[in-house]
């Protein structure tokens, strides 16, 4: 027995040498793709047309550092900045306008905002879903293209279709702060067993929106997780409202 025992500590230590070697080469690979495509499609700043600062960010130094920048979070919240100019125009232009390649942008700036304060990172990204009218009408989910990039950026995994939006709740824009509440009780659902089982394997999810008023829509879909035997779900907003 003890030799059966030894001889599966080997494999299993071989396993992980050979996934490890695997995620090396693979983060290689995409660091020379990401220089590649840095030298022939140099990154511009999205605000202001000059040259990007990094590889993977379209935006300069100066428009970085101007940006609304959350330095008081909110506790149990993971929020980039406030939704303030200029982060308030680049999420309605991705939300309303469709200009998918701000996701991008803010989607690393979420995800140096976690790497930077989160203690332990999660093993899947859930993000908030959109009801199927709201879907068709945008074309795409933004808090999906959000959690996506911020993905790609911590190499996580993002699940789109982890939860599903029940019943077709009215903007929260113009709702008070009870109104919301009563607004999307009940309003998300695990979407199949597929689903289900995945959430439970992974343990410990992020849920990924873009802005946070209240907090009433990212609570409610907390709670569906945990219900559905999740252990851990942290909170992660690109911007919160002031």
């Amino acid at each position: 027995m003890a030799f059966l025992r030894k001889l599966a500590g080997m494999f299993e230590a071989s396993e992980s040498i050979v996934n490890r070697w695997r995620g090396l080469r693979l983060t290689a690979a995409r660091r020379w793709s990401q220089l590649l495509a840095a030298t022939l499609f140099p990154p511009r700043c999205c605000l202001c047309g000059f040259e990007g600062s990094e590889p993977d960010l379209d935006l300069c130094g100066f428009c970085q550092s101007d940006l609304p920048w959350d330095t008081e979070p909110l506790p149990g919240l993971v929020t980039a900045m406030l939704y303030e100019p200029p982060a308030d125009d680049l999420i309605r232009q991705l939300k309303y306008g469709r200009e998918l390649a701000n996701a991008r942008v803010l989607g690393e700036l979420l995800a140096q905002t976690v790497r930077a304060r989160a203690e332990n990172l999660p093993r899947l990204l859930v993000p908030v879903p959109l009801h199927g009218v709201r879907f068709r009408e945008r074309g795409f989910n933004q808090a999906a293209a959000l959690a996506l990039y911020a993905g790609r950026s911590l190499h996580l995994n993002s699940v789109p279709h982890a939860l599903r939006r029940v019943r077709n709740t009215p903007s929260q824009t113009e709702l008070g702060v009870n109104e919301r509440h009563r607004n999307v009780r009940g309003a998300f659902a695990v979407s199949n067993e597929r689903a289900l089982r995945r959430l439970r394997e992974a343990g410990h999810v992020a849920l990924v929106d873009d802005v946070i008023t209240t907090g009433s829509t990212l609570a409610e879909a907390k709670c569906v997780l945990l219900a559905a035997g999740v252990s851990r779900v942290d909170l992660w907003a690109v911007a919160r409202a002031p």
